[in-house]
Formats: structure tokens, C-alpha cells, sequence
């Protein structure tokens, strides 16, 4: 049902091909009609071009014997001039009907006029013909001549107007076919451009969202104002961000719990340290209360609420990385995030001696971002250099401007390094180095798709032996109004 309803809306793409066939058809056929219609005239004015061709024909024939019946040269003369003058008339008569509305009956009128009086004075003169010195004889014949030459001046003046209403019949036909030709596939030409080129912007900007997906920026199509099947291809391609991003959203918080068991014996250390002071606190506090004065109880007491809240400090903050929360964008500063980021880690990466430094520029301009996704980046970067190093080494997060516009932030390790050829694939989705089971190959790739949200970019560089470096590059916030930093 759907389809069927696609097809019958006015704007689909198929039903504007078949608007355009339609047209296409009814001006070709248009165009056949009055092209056949111009060709009938067209014959009709040639046979009327060819009885009157005839019928001036006749009249040179009729001279002729004319001349002869003068002369004397043939005794049949008489009879074969009347029978030129029977099919003159029956010229006439064909004529007229064709000749009486157009522009060539002046000259035909006349020839008419003309011919009647030659027929009317040639039989007069062949009754008159025995009595060869009648004055009224000589008379006819000086007339008969007269006429005979009019109708030949009549005849040559009606073929010539004939002529011409043939050549502007033909011109117009021409004229015609041309016009009409040239109409129909500009009109044609017209609306399959507008069309086409409609299409393709959008086939364009689907093939550009394409790769954006791809890249990891789940931003929607703008849907144009018509319905056809590319918007619903559109639709279709929004429903799948939106839902990709409800997934993508749904990976990073699985991998920030994937990220929470890898540093969760590095937590239990940091938390079971004041636990265990608390209890000792506690012991003594019991056995020696008769013992201790007022002071010290409160030096005691004073000692196991630093204790916890060191601890809550602790469980707080994992509860901040572990909540899930809609993206926000704020103002942000990363020495603070890189701060917090490095108390998450840090006690794993004591248990497997691995060295934290940090080298962080004094007064780094602030970003717009995410806060807890940015931590993610910074936390999973160092957790993969962990997973790089082992057991004793060495990392360094270092943080600096490199412009006005970019602040870059290294994550440097004394790892094993990548093998150049996997280089350009580690931010691929499921791509991993790693042992069957150490690793799905999700990591790196949200650490791309973070970073390229925020408008940003990451590079890598490593050799095998000697370390890998992996910078990730941020646009720096720019206001005209000074903003108070937060509090670290």
C-alpha cells in the first residue's frame, strides 16, 4: 500500500517522468497532427499547382492553333482549338472550387473573364469565317488575339501566385516542425535537468552523510519539502542515525563499564587504604578511651573522617565516569578533565608499576565539550597503553596549544609500538591487535567517533620497540566574553 501510495503522490519522482512522458507524447502528437495537416494542404496546393499548370498548357495550345486557323496552315485547326477550349473550361471548373477564397483569384477571375469573352468572339469568328472581308471578322480577330494574350498573361500570373502560396505553406511547415521540435526537447531538456539535478544534490548529500556515518557524526539529512522516493530514502537513513546513535550512546557507557573492570583492583586498592586506616582508627580508639584525653579523641575521630572522605571522593568519582547521561556541551577546561582522568587510573597503574607523568601547558585555553565523554577519550587512550606496556613503563599525557585555534593532547607509552601496516585500520570498528578475548576492537574506535563530534581530529604514530603516541587535537573555544574558569 505503500508503494501504491508513493506512486500516485504529485511529486514522486515517477510521476513526474510520467507527467513528462505524457506532455512529451501530446506535443508529438500535437506536432504530427498539424505537420500531416500542413502536408495534406500542402498536396492540395500542388494538385491545384498541376491543373494549373495544365490549364496554361491548354491556352499555349490554344494559341498555337489559333495561329494556325489565322495562317491557314491546317484545316483542322477550328476543330482542335474547340477542343482546347472544352478543356480549358474544364480547367476552369476544377479550379474554381480550389482558387475561388485564396490569393491567387484576382489573376484567375481575370483569366476567367478573359476566356469567356475568347470563347464568346473564336465562335462568333467561325461563324463569321466565309465571309473573309467582313470588317466585323477583322475586329474579332484583333480581340480574340487581344484576350488569348490576356489569358496567357492571367495564366502565368495565377501559376506564379500558386508558387508562392507554396513556398510560405512549406516555410510555415518547416518553420513549424522546427519550432515545435526545438519546444518539445527544451521543455524536455528543462525539466529532465531540474529533475535530474534535484536528485543528485540529494543522492549527493546521502552519499556525503554516508561517509559521515561512517566517520562516526550521526547528523541528520535535511528533509526537502517534496515527497518522492529520495526523501523517503532520507527518512529511512535518519530513522537508522537515530537509532545508531541510541546504540552508539548505549556501546560508550558498555565500554566505560569494560573500563571500570580493568581499573577495579587499582579502585578496591584505593578504597580498602582508608577502610584499613578507618579500622585502625577505630581499634585504638576503643581500647584507649579511658586512657585518651579530649585532644586526642578529636585528632582520632578527625583522622577517620579525612579517611572517609577520601574514600567517598573515591566512589564518587567512579560514579560520575560510570553514570550514563544525555550528551551536554559546556565550557571545559583539560587540565581539569586530564586531572580526573588520572585519579581513575592512577592506582592501576601503580599495582603494575607503570609510571603517570604529566606535562600540562599553564593556562590552556578552554574547549566546548562533553566532560564525561572526554574522559573517556583520555581513559581508554591510557588504558590502551597500559595494555601496551604490561608491567613496568611509562606514560606521559602531555597537553599544550599547537595554535590559536587547536589544543593537542598526547598520550605517549613505553609500549611495544604498532606494525605499520595496522596503523591506518586501529580506529576501525572490531579491529584489534590483541589476543582472541583481550580485546574487541571498540575502543579506539569511539575514542574517533568522540573526538570527531567535537569537532576534532586524532593522530597516530608509532614504531614497533620504541612507543606509540596518539594525539588527539581540539578546537579551542573562542568568546568576545571573558569566562570564569571553574574551580578545580
Amino acid at each position: 500500500m505503500k508503494r501504491i501510495s508513493l506512486m500516485l503522490q504529485p511529486e514522486t519522482i515517477r510521476h513526474r517522468l510520467m507527467l513528462l512522458f505524457t506532455i512529451t507524447i501530446v506535443m508529438a502528437v500535437a506536432l504530427i497532427a498539424i505537420t500531416s495537416y500542413q502536408v495534406i494542404s500542402l498536396e492540395n496546393d500542388l494538385l491545384t499547382l498541376e491543373q494549373a499548370d495544365g490549364l496554361i498548357n491548354n491556352i499555349l495550345e490554344l494559341r498555337r492553333y489559333e495561329k494556325n486557323i489565322l495562317l491557314k496552315t491546317e484545316k483542322d485547326s477550328v476543330q482542335k482549338a474547340t477542343q482546347s477550349l472544352y478543356r480549358i473550361n474544364r480547367d476552369i471548373k476544377a479550379l474554381e472550387p480550389r482558387l475561388a477564397q485564396s490569393a491567387a483569384s484576382s489573376p484567375f477571375f481575370s483569366l476567367v473573364s478573359n476566356f469567356n469573352s475568347y470563347n464568346k468572339l473564336f465562335r462568333r469568328w467561325c461563324v463569321l469565317n466565309p465571309r473573309p472581308d467582313s470588317t466585323r471578322r477583322k475586329q474579332d480577330i484583333t480581340r480574340i488575339r487581344q484576350f488569348g494574350r490576356n489569358m496567357v498573361n492571367d495564366g502565368e500570373e495565377l501559376v506564379h501566385h500558386i508558387r508562392g502560396i507554396l513556398q510560405v505553406k512549406f516555410k510555415k511547415i518547416v518553420f513549424g516542425v522546427t519550432v515545435v521540435s526545438i519546444l518539445i526537447f527544451s521543455c524536455g531538456a528543462a525539466v529532465i535537468w531540474s529533475q535530474t539535478k534535484n536528485i543528485l544534490r540529494r543522492l549527493v548529500s546521502l552519499r556525503q552523510a554516508t561517509r559521515d556515518l561512517a566517520a562516526g557524526r550521526f547528523t541528520p539529512i535535511h528533509l526537502p519539502g517534496t515527497h518522492d522516493e529520495i526523501s523517503s530514502l532520507i527518512v529511512s537513513r535518519n530513522t537508522m542515525v537515530e537509532s545508531l546513535e541510541q546504540k552508539q550512546e548505549q556501546l560508550i557507557q558498555s565500554t566505560k563499564m569494560a573500563s571500570i573492570g580493568t581499573f577495579s583492583s587499582g579502585i578496591a586498592h584505593e578504597i580498602n587504604n582508608p577502610l584499613n586506616n578507618i579500622s585502625l582508627s577505630v581499634d585504638m580508639l576503643m581500647e584507649e578511651l579511658d586512657e585518651l584525653d579530649r585532644e586526642e579523641m578529636r585528632e582520632i575521630l578527625e583522622d577517620i573522617m579525612g579517611q572517609t572522605e577520601r574514600a567517598s571522593r573515591i566512589v564518587h568519582n567512579l560514579l560520575d565516569f560510570s553514570r550514563a547521561h544525555a550528551t551536554e556541551m559546556e565550557l571545559l577546561h583539560l587540565d581539569e578533565v586530564l586531572a580526573k582522568t588520572k585519579n581513575l587510573i592512577i592506582n592501576e597503574l601503580r599495582i603494575h608499576k607503570i609510571a603517570l607523568e604529566t606535562e600540562i601547558g599553564d593556562n590552556l585555553p578552554p574547549v566546548r565539550g562533553d566532560f564525561q565523554k572526554l574522559q573517556q577519550v583520555f581513559l581508554n587512550l591510557i588504558i590502551n597503553a597500559e595494555q601496551a606496556i604490561g608491567e613496568h613503563g611509562r606514560i606521559v599525557l602531555k597537553a599544550m596549544p599547537t595554535s590559536e585555534d587547536t589544543i593537542r593532547v598526547d598520550v605517549s607509552d613505553s609500549g611495544s609500538g604498532i606494525d605499520q601496516q595496522h596503523l591506518e585500520r586501529i580506529f576501525d570498528p572490531f579491529f584489534t591487535t590483541k589476543e582472541t578475548g583481550k580485546g574487541t576492537g571498540l575502543g579506539l574506535a569511539i575514542v574517533y567517533g568522540i573526538v570527531e563530534k567535537h569537532g576534532g581530529y586524532v593522530e597516530v604514530a608509532s614504531k614497533q620497540g620504541e612507543g606509540t603516541i596518539i594525539s588527539v587535537h581540539l578546537p579551542v573555544y573562542h568568546s568576545d566574553k571573558n569566562r570564569e574558569r571553574k574551580p578545580a
